[in-house]
This record gives C-alpha cells, sequence and structure tokens, in this order.
C-alpha cells in the first residue's frame, strides 16, 4: 500500500476522532459511538506497514524493540481509550487523576513515544517521515480540543488547565 494512502487512512482516522468530540459536545451519542472508529482506523497504518516492511535489525534488537514497540502501543491505548471509561465516574467532569493528573494529554506523549520505537523498529526513512505526521495530526487534534472542545465539554475545564501541564507537567510548589 502506497504510503499517501496510509497517511490518509491515518488522518481520517484523527478527523472521525475530532468529529467524536463534536458529538460528544452536542450530546449525539450514538453519532459518538460510531465516530469512536476512529481510534482503530488510527491505528490501522501500523499493521499495514509491519506487512510491507521488515526490520533490519539483528533478531535480539528486533525483538527487544517490538517488545519496546507493543508496550508502547498497549499504554497508549489504555491511557487514550480505556483509563477514563474505566476509572472516572463522574460525567461533564474532567477527569483528572492517573496519568491526566500531571498532564491533560498523556495519549499524546505515549503515542510520540510509540511511533519513535516504532520508526525505530522498521528504520525506514519514509516510515519515520509518516509516522512524524501522524505525530503531527495528533498533535492538532489534542490542541483542538484542549483549546476549542473540551473548554465547552467540561465546565470545570479553565480550571484544570491553570493546575495541569497541556504537554509537559507544571512545576509545583511556591518559588
Amino acid at each position: 500500500m502506497d504510503l499517501i494512502k496510509l497517511f490518509l487512512l491515518g488522518a481520517s482516522g484523527y478527523l472521525l476522532l475530532g468529529l467524536f468530540d463534536l458529538a460528544q459536545i452536542r450530546k449525539k451519542g450514538l453519532l459518538g459511538r460510531l465516530l469512536s472508529v476512529g481510534f482503530l482506523v488510527t491505528a490501522l497504518p501500523y499493521p499495514l506497514m509491519l506487512i510491507r516492511y521488515k526490520s533490519p535489525h539483528p533478531p535480539l534488537l528486533g525483538m527487544a524493540l517490538l517488545t519496546m514497540v507493543i508496550a508502547s502501543a498497549l499504554a497508549t491505548i489504555y491511557v487514550a481509550a480505556l483509563e477514563i471509561p474505566l476509572s472516572h465516574t463522574g460525567a461533564g467532569e474532567v477527569y483528572c487523576r492517573g496519568s491526566y493528573a500531571r498532564v491533560r494529554h498523556p495519549g499524546f506523549l505515549l503515542h510520540l513515544v510509540f511511533n519513535g520505537l516504532f520508526s525505530l523498529y522498521l528504520y525506514d526513512r519514509a516510515v519515520a517521515g509518516l509516522c512524524l505526521l501522524y505525530v503531527a495530526c495528533n498533535l492538532l487534534l489534542v490542541t483542538i480540543e484542549d483549546r476549542v472542545f473540551f473548554p465547552r465539554l467540561f465546565s470545570d475545564y479553565d480550571h484544570y488547565t491553570t493546575t495541569t501541564g497541556f504537554l509537559l507537567p507544571k512545576r509545583r510548589g511556591h518559588r
């Protein structure tokens, strides 16, 4: 599959996730559930790349990198798609515990680590460029969520932004 097609596939997943957020704001539950397919669509290019490209690393290094890729993928999936539904009970309130206690978008950071490890595993310039584009798409999505969608979705989001860093933790304590 052509890399541009893989980019368009993954980018369409980020678009679906943005529309998912809009459906949440508009309280369109069924539409939101349908648009949640964006999570799957953003993930589809990676197994397709694994089919097309082979890791050039010696077996032991390749297995170590692949293990880290899988671990970071599972961590990303947990934080981005499962942590809040499994742990949060307050509808309409910001979830500010767990990995969301220090940064507002921990899923982005894990996605960044995953893409870095995935690029290292396949060790291909075109794959690395594609992974960088996916990181840029995700950064655009979380920025729009942070500035536009989440303040409308959660009444206490403005307070959350003053106490919790966007991508990096805010310094705590007094100077």
